[in-house]
């Protein structure tokens, strides 16, 4: 607990960090480069995510080590280790041969650029694609962190990669650096950090990639995991990384680029959700290997309620101040942004918190079921985004994420009742009536004093935050936390037992 304490507390610090120098340095980089620099650079990060997938092995590897770990059978463990090299290898060569393709017909597939913007995106293309292909092996080598339950090693060096990155690309911007170095910046602390990771799992686990065993794996049983993790990933590559592509085929580079900056602000409340996923991969599968089901409904409704607290307060600060922000931050002429953040976050105040019981489903290998919703969702977002992004630009294409989501979340949450025996409406119940008095009373009184202080720009801005985040807080702890919950913060901050 002491290590998944401090393990919490780091992704946070990273997710912290992330947020703020995004929001700070973001529109200056954009400043630095050019919108329509950015708006590439934000096409040639999509495009290529589009080919990168990695069969769902690292969704498996997470998987199967804490099942294995979690029966105490280390030998299995790193021959699964060994087979998954071999896959990972046959994926590389794959995905390098995809993307050599892409690169070698980019001007026919993205003919709505101009001369100059091609040549700019062939050279980031170029770069991306490489990366991506030498770093899609080491992927596993967060599943097996996560697995062994190195929580500490793991999120402190996806910190130290955040900050290294950061600071490196304000030193290139200073110098006049252009966009390349931003992707060369973020390409080889990547590298760096793998291998951090790799000097860990070598001397810190006893995780070995067993290329030759006599232990049999099921390649039937891995394989059958891997393929319907791997529709999920393709599916959710349908959400925000096709849909610049979407906007490059029905609109223009101004609509990308409003896109980018939605979704970039988007990724910043997922990763604060995101921040405790790993972490309670291996308890749930010790709960799922004792078979006790009231222990995952008791750990979903304590995480979850914390989860929605936060994430809830995310959302409804943006939605009291978020026209202040956007306008003090990128300017008032990205006035639509509000609306198109708007609409990508909304939905996960109902997805975000339900994280443990959707962790527990792929842990019990009902992967196939949540495939198909998943591409049903994928699906829907095409069809809308084509429909929507064309006639209303980066609002449509947003409108149409919002819908697929809110189609996910209710079949996600038919899984967890049919296959779990999760009591929705209990959750529900007890989370969100009182959430919304305490988040309601944040907004109504930040509104009225955003209307009533005459003070524009960033301090206005910030005295606006303070008064949410005080009032959100003390609404919290007299009409929403009980007391097992107000525990569990002070134990997050090293006050608890």
């Amino acid at each position: 607990m002491n290590d998944l304490k401090k393990g919490a507390l780091l992704s946070y610090a990273g997710v912290v960090f992330n947020a703020l120098s995004g929001l700070l340095y973001t529109p200056w980089m954009i400043s630095c480069i050019g919108s329509d620099d950015y708006g590439l650079y934000t096409l040639a990060m999509s495009a290529v995510n589009l080919f990168l997938l990695d069969f769902g092995l690292g969704d498996a590897v997470s998987r199967f080590l804490s099942a294995y770990y979690a029966k105490g059978d280390e030998r299995r463990a790193n021959a699964f280790l060994g087979v998954v090299l071999k896959l990972y290898i046959a994926i590389a060569t794959v995905v390098f041969a995809l993307l050599a393709l892409v690169y070698f017909n980019i001007d026919v597939i993205y003919a709505n650029l101009g001369d100059d913007q091609l040549g700019i995106f062939k050279g980031l293309f170029f770069v991306v694609a490489c990366y991506s292909v030498v770093s899609l092996p080491l992927i596993s080598f967060n599943g097996i962190l996560t697995a062994n339950e190195k929580f500490v090693a793991l999120n402190g060096i996806n910190l130290v990669q955040k900050v290294a990155a950061v600071a490196l690309i304000v030193v290139a911007l200073l110098l006049n650096e252009g966009v390349f170095a931003i992707v060369l910046i973020n390409a080889g602390t990547g590298l760096v950090c793998s291998l951090l990771k790799y000097l860990v799992v070598s001397r810190g686990t006893s995780a070995r990639y067993a290329v030759r065993s006599d232990v049999q794996i099921s390649y039937r049983e891995v394989l059958g995991f891997s393929f319907w993790s791997m529709v999920v990933q393709i599916c959710q590559r349908f959400i925000f990384t096709i849909m610049p592509s979407v906007l490059a085929i029905v609109s223009n580079a101004w609509e990308i680029t409003l896109f980018g900056l939605a979704s970039s602000l988007e990724s910043y409340v997922y990763t604060v959700a995101s921040a405790l996923n790993g972490l309670f991969m291996p308890k749930v599968s010790r709960i799922l290997n004792a078979k006790d089901v009231n222990e995952l409904h008791r750990l979903n409704l304590r995480i979850g309620r914390i989860q929605l607290a936060i994430i809830g307060g995310i959302v409804g600060g943006f939605l009291a101040i978020g026209s202040r922000f956007v306008a003090c931050w990128v300017g008032p002429e990205y006035g639509m942004l509000v609306i198109c953040t708007l609409f990508i976050i909304i939905p996960s105040v109902f997805d975000l918190p339900l994280l443990v019981e959707n962790t527990a489903i792929v842990a019990a290998g009902y992967v196939k079921q949540r495939g198909v919703i998943y591409i049903t969702m994928a699906m829907m977002n095409i069809v809308l985004g084509f429909l929507l992004a064309g006639r209303f630009g980066a609002a449509g294409a947003c409108a149409a994420i919002c819908l697929s989501y809110f189609v996910r979340t209710a079949g996600q949450c038919v899984l967890y009742k049919k296959y779990l025996g999760f009591r929705l409406f209990n959750f529900l119940k007890s989370a969100y009536p009182f959430w919304l008095v305490a988040v309601g009373i944040a907004i109504v009184v930040t509104a009225i004093v955003s209307n009533g202080v005459p003070i524009e720009g960033w301090l206005g801005l910030l005295l606006c935050a303070m008064v949410f985040l005080v009032v959100y807080v003390v609404a919290l702890f007299s009409v929403y936390f009980n007391g097992s919950e107000i525990g569990l913060v002070k134990s997050l901050v090293g006050k608890g037992k």
